[in-house]
């Protein structure tokens, strides 16, 4: 067993590495050296909330240091704009990128002129008609240099705010995380499945459809919000199975405050919480307090930007906004739609990163109802992933009945983690191995009746060879 084991660990360490290191080059190619998908909001709104928080940050390229400098309104850029490009070729300006949906323009300064362009800026221009930004250029959208995407929550931006400050602001950097969480979504997946199957290839056969799901694929390599709310699910679904009570509270709060739709397994923990709790105190902080306080903890750079009470306003206001109709997009994708990988949502073209779904996977989870009740008398804990994956397709379901009829296929990310465990522990049990192992011995035994065959029949059409001549 020593040798299975250490191979076991060897071809999931390997894996991760591999996901890791296939994921940055990736995503670190020239051109995907922008915004891709909806990191044209959520990667602003980490910034604007620094800048907010008196945090600076640093873009890096080729010698020059990125700034933005934005105006207070168009007056102000009309009057001013010449003389900041003055200053700014005066300071050996290396590229310069003037924005036309807000009051701003983007400069690349080198390094060895950065520190006095700046205060020549103060001086020239009157207080209150600009301020500055470092960093990455912002896209050219409407009003974005104040957007804080307010209408999700915070940690998912908060761990790209973290990269951000720690390492740059580069489109690599704020994708970083992502990455790091599609290999820890295989690590816990395959620790799930191994707790409820306590089989290597069980835990194999799920670490297989994690690896190779599209959807994680491409929202690993992109800035937003739904490869952290999946790695925080992923720790629900192990919380869960592990029978942590404490955990699984945790993780559902985590899983919320990534993106809202991380709380769709939230009854699963009501029903092990009802099933187990005697004490209403513990019940309530298990399933209330718990997640709610968690939830609230990575709201706390928002709150300190904005206030608390505008924040609270926004936030309920968030609910409206999640559950009205955001009028047409080719790019929509309801909920039953992802169960066929029907109209994956593009990220970017050339390179394509396309967040396509699974269908082998979700339609498995399907045809598995049909199953559940002898899986679930092989290995009981498989109800609990079961039922994380089809109470968030069910909240999913009220979400579009409610008029939140704009859904999108990389919603769907969240399902991968327990699917992938359902999956993984039902093919093992499902699959009878024995029929491989006989058709192998059978296939084996047959070749080697050919083989004797073959060897008769050769052996039997050679010609005696000739008598050497007598001296």
């Amino acid at each position: 067993m020593d040798w299975r084991r250490t191979a076991f660990v060897l071809i999931v360490a390997l894996t991760m590495a591999g996901t890791v290191w296939f994921a940055y080059h990736f995503a670190s190619q020239p051109g995907l050296n922008d915004y891709i998908g909806d990191e044209v909001w959520y990667v602003p709104a980490s910034r604007n909330v620094l800048h907010l928080l008196g945090v600076s940050v640093t873009y890096e390229f080729n010698g020059t240091y990125g700034v933005n400098v934005i105006f207070t309104n168009e007056s102000d850029k009309f009057k001013y704009l010449g003389a900041v490009d003055a200053l700014a070729a005066a300071n050996g300006v290396r590229y310069r990128y003037e924005y036309y949906n807000f009051p701003g323009v983007y400069y690349e300064i080198p390094k060895a002129t950065f520190d006095k362009f700046l205060p020549e800026l103060k001086e020239t221009l009157p207080p209150g008609s600009y301020y500055i930004v470092t960093g990455f250029r912002y896209p050219d959208k409407e009003n974005i240099q104040n957007y804080l995407n307010t209408e999700h929550p915070f940690l998912a931006k908060d761990l790209i705010m973290l990269s951000m400050v720690l390492l740059g602001d580069k489109p690599i950097y704020w994708r970083l995380p992502g990455i790091i969480e599609f290999a820890l979504i295989e690590l816990v997946v395959v620790l799930a499945t191994y707790r409820i199957s306590r089989s290597y290839l069980a835990s194999l056969i799920a670490l297989a459809f994690v690896v190779a799901d599209p959807t994680l694929q491409a929202t690993s390599v992109a800035a937003m919000l739904d490869i952290h709310t999946a790695f925080f699910v992923s720790l629900f679904v192990l919380a869960l199975v592990y029978e942590s009570e404490l955990g699984s509270s945790i993780a559902i709060g985590l899983a919320a405050a990534a993106k809202l739709d991380g709380a769709f397994g939230w009854p699963v923990l009501l029903w092990k919480a009802l099933k187990r709790e005697k004490s209403f105190i513990r019940f309530f902080s298990i399933v209330v307090i718990i997640p709610t306080a968690v939830f609230l903890v990575p709201e706390i750079t928002i709150i300190k930007a904005i206030g608390f009470v505008p924040w609270l306003e926004q936030f309920l206001a968030s609910f409206k906004w999640h559950l009205s109709y955001k009028g047409p997009n080719p790019n929509t994708s309801p909920f039953w739609q992802w169960f066929i990988n029907y109209r994956p949502f593009p990220f970017h073209f050339n390179p394509n990163v396309f967040a396509s779904t699974d269908p082998v996977l979700l339609l498995g989870m399907v045809v598995l109802i049909f199953a559940m009740p002898w899986l679930y008398r092989r290995r009981p804990g498989i109800l609990t992933p079961f039922m994380v994956f089809w109470s968030t397709v069910g909240f999913f379901a009220l979400q579009y009945v409610l008029g939140g009829k704009t859904q999108f296929s990389f919603y769907a990310t969240s399902l991968v983690p327990s699917a992938a465990v359902v999956m993984g522990v039902a093919l093992n049990e499902l699959l009878r191995w024995e029929a491989f192992r006989s058709s192998l011995a059978f296939y084996w035994e047959k070749l080697r009746e050919f083989k004797e065959w073959a060897s008769e029949k050769l052996g039997s059409g050679r010609t005696k060879p000739p008598e050497s001549p007598q001296g």
